[in-house]
């Protein structure tokens, strides 16, 4: 069966992505775009009165919005694939691999370090920090680059890129609140299929779960350790913790549009103002 990248180019189904020298060129080049679109995002929104208008945190914020936006398409069309068209990976869950399982977990690895390095930065330089955004990243860039180390498993990694079809309707929502759009037709139904979408995140979590049930032997008798911590915990997380917490945010988000990610700030800037015009 052709793989999917062979519809991106012919001549990615043929690389030799046993080879270290493949994969670092594949995550090198997965690090420089998703680079150079944060570059191109803050360089063609200054046309934008919105973002002229944002604060040097906020403006950084939509840049990575637009990064995870379009990484967020990237994993939900390859874990669609995995799930629903692919033969190969159900084959062996711990130890099968295809070009096209090799590509898309390499570009994810590269993903997770450009967006780890930008949330590092930002943490640092703002002094803000954010407990589960950077647990959830720093566990895929450790958990992603392992699998690329061990080539183990590759059914389960690229299954669980569809988990990131939450992404761009989140960066959606974001940038409608920052445009003021927050009552439109537009924000409450891209609000509307982000709640249904983290829904059926449950039910993608729960279907790993299930695989895991029912190639448990296999699993157990065959997944190296450190992958095997590494998959687990972070699906455990993800599924008892993250995605019930993120959901019932985007949840009441739908009913009180609020940007939480600078709603502390906002608040000061309420206090601040109000204070001046009572001197």
């Amino acid at each position: 069966m052709m793989g999917l990248v062979e519809y991106l180019h012919p001549a990615l189904e043929h690389v030799n992505y046993k080879r270290s020298d493949a994969k670092l060129a594949v995550i090198g080049a997965s690090f420089v775009f998703f680079s150079a679109l944060c570059v191109v995002s803050a360089v063609l929104s200054t046309l934008s009165y919105t973002y002229r208008n944002l604060r040097k945190k906020e403006k950084l914020f939509w840049n990575l919005a637009i990064v995870r936006g379009a990484y967020g398409i990237f994993g939900t069309v390859f874990g669609l694939w995995a799930i629903f068209i692919d033969t190969e990976l159900i084959k062996d869950v711990v130890n099968a691999t295809t070009p096209t399982s090799y590509f898309a977990l390499a570009v994810t690895v590269g993903f997770f370090i450009f967006e780890c390095s930008a949330l590092l930065a930002s943490d640092i330089i703002y002094k803000q920090f954010s407990f589960l955004l950077n647990l959830h990243h720093w566990l895929s860039l450790v958990g992603y680059s392992l699998l690329m180390v061990m080539d183990s498993p590759h059914y389960f990694g690229t299954c669980g890129l569809i988990l990131e079809m939450s992404t761009p309707f989140s960066c959606i929502c974001w940038t409608l609140l920052k445009t003021g759009s927050a009552h439109t037709l537009l924000w409450k139904a891209n609000q509307f299929i982000l709640v249904h979408l983290f829904h059926l995140r449950s039910v993608v979590e729960c279907f790993l779960w299930y695989k895991t049930y029912q190639n448990w032997t296999r699993v157990w008798e065959a997944m190296p350790l450190p992958m095997f911590l590494a998959l687990y915990i972070q699906l455990a997380l993800v599924t008892l913790v993250m995605t019930p917490y993120w959901t019932y945010k985007k949840t009441i988000q739908m009913i009180n549009p609020v940007d939480w990610n600078f709603e502390d700030s906002e608040k000061n800037k309420t206090k601040n103002g109000s204070a001046k015009k009572d001197n």
